[in-house]
């Protein structure tokens, strides 16, 4: 559907350095959209991760690794749905997918269907824990009912996350994720307004890397600990990959101490190979949480483990788990023809492939120039930071990455964005790479960097 006359237009070679001003390009058409946008939705954004100053880009259309605002800028994408986008955007297999799921089957049953068990079945088959599956619709979701469970299954009423690790919106977990890192050490802090009073007393919070952060709370509260959930990978805080001996280490505290291991894979999951981060690292969960790209944005979730455990779900246990979406019928179809093709022989391989060629090329910028940054990367996602510090956890971060408005991510952000690079907003500068994504679109990305770098090379603060 056309929203409205798009405006063609021809980017200026020379950069507008607008810090936290207005884009340094075309977007009269967001900026209107978004004034219609603040008289009915809050903020004029879905959502906290939308927002963005002084105004977001609205995206009009996105096909493989592009997309197109209202503005009619071009834009090669990193951002692919808060990496949800693994195939590339409307990618056939999806859309082939979803079309043949329509004509042969419908549109939602809210019954048992043939496709749901394809869908297990496959997971099954390529996911170390996965020996029953159910698939509520978002990761939040998973997560709600991976922690049910497992209070239920232990009979004990606490959890133990980590400082930054982002595992959805619920009360359950909305703790310690973003916060100001010189308070709150070892202390849950709560991430919204009007979360239930007293909820803070069932959360223990630990450091990611931080084996001895662990183990001191699982002495302290190990009796009443149902469950320990982890990003295996912490992808929310950019690429912060986990240290030797820490996944063995969470693995056998849990176990010692009859605790429910859960991975939150919700990001890691198809992008690190078809185990996951699970298989990438050889330790293996009692739960796992999963999404994103499971469907390449087609929202499912998938909540999956052990037999002994998941048969403590409803209907053949007493822990309830429900949704009139649940499996629903286009979002599994999706879902198993993505399975399929990231079964595919060489498709982890030329993501790896494109990935190093990132890698490599923004390395080399930042030693030729001697800019105070380094590049992460893992598989398919990759992480800029503006500084030389090792980055163990999210304190690391939290010290200089204090939010999105940091004014040096702001402006390289701005930088590559007029040079048709997209990185969504985020209080970190991250991307994700698609089975769409081209040899040129990473030299296109690489050169833009390389420009700002030199061009930057004397400014500390990016």
């Amino acid at each position: 559907m056309t929203l409205e006359p798009v405006t063609q237009h021809v980017r200026s070679a020379k950069s507008i350095d607008t810090g936290l001003g207005g884009w340094p390009f075309p977007s009269d058409g967001s900026e209107r959209w978004s004034r219609r946008a603040r008289e009915v939705m809050p903020g004029g954004v879905q959502g906290e991760g939308r927002r963005a100053q002084p105004y977001p880009l609205y995206i009009n259309r996105a096909q493989g690794s592009r997309l197109w605002d209202v503005d009619g800028n071009e834009y090669v994408d990193y951002h692919a749905a808060f990496g949800a986008v693994l195939h590339g955007h409307n990618a056939p297999v999806v859309r082939d997918a979803i079309e043949s799921t329509l004509e042969q089957h419908g549109v939602a049953f809210a019954t048992a269907h043939p496709l749901e068990v394809m869908l297990a079945e496959r997971l099954a088959a390529v996911l170390p824990s996965a020996e029953m599956s159910v698939f509520p619709c978002t990761g939040s979701e998973a997560t709600y009912h991976a922690l049910r469970l497992a209070r239920a299954v232990t009979g004990r009423q606490k959890i133990l996350k980590i400082e930054g690790h982002y595992h959805g919106w619920h009360d359950y977990v909305a703790w310690s994720v973003h916060f100001d890192a010189s308070t709150g050490d070892g202390v849950p802090v709560a991430g919204s307004a009007g979360m239930l009073a007293g909820a803070e007393d069932s959360v223990v919070v630990a450091r990611y890397n931080d084996l001895e952060s662990v183990a001191a709370a699982i002495d302290r509260h190990g009796e009443d600990l149902a469950a320990l959930i982890l990003e295996p990978v912490f992808f929310n805080g950019g690429v912060i990959v986990p240290e030797a001996g820490f996944l063995e280490g969470c693995r056998e505290l849990a176990t010692e101490a009859g605790i429910i291991l859960v991975f939150d894979e919700v990001i890691s999951g198809f992008r690190l190979g078809l185990g996951g981060a699970q298989s990438y690292y050889g330790v293996r969960p009692d739960l796992t949480t999963l999404g994103k790209a499971v469907a390449n944005g087609m929202p499912i979730a998938v909540l999956t483990g052990s037999r002994q455990l998941m048969s403590h779900l409803a209907p053949e246990g007493e822990t309830l788990f429900a949704g009139t979406f649940a499996g629903h019928v286009l979002s599994v179809g999706a879902a198993v023809a993505c399975v399929a093709a990231v079964s595919q022989a060489g498709f982890h391989e030329r993501l790896e492939s494109l990935g190093r060629q990132l890698e490599d090329g923004i390395r080399a910028a930042i030693d030729e120039t001697g800019f105070p940054a380094q590049i992460v990367r893992l598989g398919s996602v990759w992480a800029i930071y503006f500084s030389r510090d090792p980055m163990r956890s999210y304190r690391d971060i939290a010290r200089f990455a204090k939010d999105k408005e940091d004014v040096g991510q702001d402006r390289f952000r701005k930088w590559m964005a007029e040079r048709g690079v997209y990185i969504h907003p985020h209080y970190m500068l991250r991307g994700y790479i698609t089975a769409a994504h081209s040899a040129a679109d990473i030299a296109q990305t690489v050169e833009a960097a390389t420009a700002y770098f030199r061009q930057h090379r004397g400014d500390a603060s990016g």
